[in-house]
Parts: C-alpha cells; sequence; structure tokens
C-alpha cells in the first residue's frame, strides 16, 4: 500500500520555492500539525537546508555513528531521502542531529556508489533500494509502508521530488504557505519539471497566519 502523500511547501507570491526567506517555525508548526510519520525530500533540497540547521557543518563525533534512542511517544516524524548518488555523504549527522525527526532513512537505487552505502552501514542508517538507475519513489513509499508502517508522508521539497509525486499520481493534497514577497524571474517554480498539465484541484482550507501569511490547502482532484 501507498501512504498518503501531502505536499507541504511555503512559496513566495509569485510561486517561487526559493529566493526569499521562509518562516521555518511557521512551516514546521503547519507541517506537523498533520502529524506524518515521514517527510519525504530531494536530496539537492536537503543539502541545500542544511543552512538552516546550522551556520558550518560540524565534524561527525562517535554519537552520530549511533542510531538515535527514541521514545514511544516521540511525535516527530522520519525523513526518508532520496539521495541515488550520495550526494549527502559526510552531511547526514546534521539530519540526525536535527530537533525537527526522528532521524533519516534513505532512499537509494541499484546504481547508487557502494562507497555512499557503506557510509550509510557504518552509521547506522536505515536505507531503501528501489529503482535502477534513480530512486523509483513509488516503489521506495510501498516499501516504507510495509516495513515501518507509515500511513501519511509529507514532501517538504523542491521542485523536481514534488513535480515527480503528481506526475505519479501518488499526490493527495497540496499544503502551500504563501510569503508576502516576490521572487520574479530568478524564482524557482514549485513544480519547476512537471510535464502533466490540467491537474485539477479543490480548496479545502485558506486562513492567515500571524498577520501576513496564507495557508491554503488543496485536494488533487483524481481524473
Amino acid at each position: 500500500m501507498i501512504p498518503k502523500v501531502i505536499i507541504h511547501n511555503s512559496i513566495s507570491l509569485d510561486g517561487s520555492t526559493t529566493g526569499f526567506e521562509a518562516n521555518i517555525e511557521v512551516h514546521y508548526k503547519i507541517l506537523s500539525s498533520y502529524q506524518p510519520e515521514a517527510m519525504i525530500v530531494g536530496s539537492n533540497t536537503a543539502k541545500t537546508g542544511t543552512q538552516f540547521f546550522c551556520e558550518k557543518i560540524p565534524p561527525e563525533n562517535e554519537s552520530d555513528f549511533k542510531k538515535p534512542e527514541i521514545q514511544p511517544d516521540d511525535p516527530r516524524a522520519y525523513w526518508l531521502i532520496a539521495d541515488s548518488k550520495g550526494i549527502l555523504e559526510g552531511l547526514m549527522h546534521v539530519f540526525r542531529r536535527s530537533e525537527f525527526s526522528k532521524d533519516a532513512i534513505v532512499l537509494v537505487s541499484e546504481k547508487t556508489p557502494e562507497a555512499y552505502i557503506n557510509y550509510l552501514k557504518e552509521r547506522n542508517y536505515d536505507f531503501i533500494r528501489a529503482g535502477a538507475d534513480r530512486v523509483n519513489i513509488r516503489q521506495a513509499l510501498e516499501i516504507a509502508n510495509e516495513r515501518y508502517g507509515f500511513e501519511l508522508v509529507v514532501s517538504d521539497s523542491g521542485g523536481v521530488l514534488n513535480s515527480i509525486l503528481l506526475e505519479q499520481g501518488l499526490v493527495e493534497e497540496i499544503s502551500l504557505i504563501l510569503t508576502p514577497e516576490i521572487v520574479g524571474k530568478n524564482g524557482t517554480n514549485l513544480f519547476r519539471t512537471l510535464e502533466k498539465s490540467g491537474t485539477r484541484l479543490e480548496l479545502l482550507r485558506d486562513e492567515i497566519v500571524e498577520k501576513q501569511y496564507v495557508h491554503l490547502m488543496y485536494r488533487v482532484l483524481k481524473e
């Protein structure tokens, strides 16, 4: 079974995911209100996101090689990070230390470098191998459901992964935090690699947050 998938993003008024300062507190407060078991993110977005967690990448220490002790009542989600090329080698401890998640589970493919797989194994990271050249997101989500019981996954990612999720019909809802700023031509579109057109949505919720942000919630209408 494939978990329910919600896309959650903070965007500018003109639909960009970059080029403005998102309110991280508001972003994660709304995300956590969905109570997902996991958040899925692409490796490029994850690498860019390290700047939100630390100004400078800290060196690894002994505790980074061990799985964190997770309490049964811990409400945080896991991170599912799609990284078939091993882009995050040397950076995974940043996510393991994050206050926003329990730990990270890495999604890899058959072509993922063996050196990266060994890096993950040495540090006791769980990983899901799905797909030949690139990560097969549908298959990876199915395995995540079977192995970990994930029933709700929120995409906290950029345009490429969001486009894949929408293109493959995996998205049930889209949650957007509209930031009062216009980025212009240097922005990055929320669905920048999406080829499919005509996706219809139904507005479920619209509310003002902290007097300046607008939270919009849509249901994706299936064909």
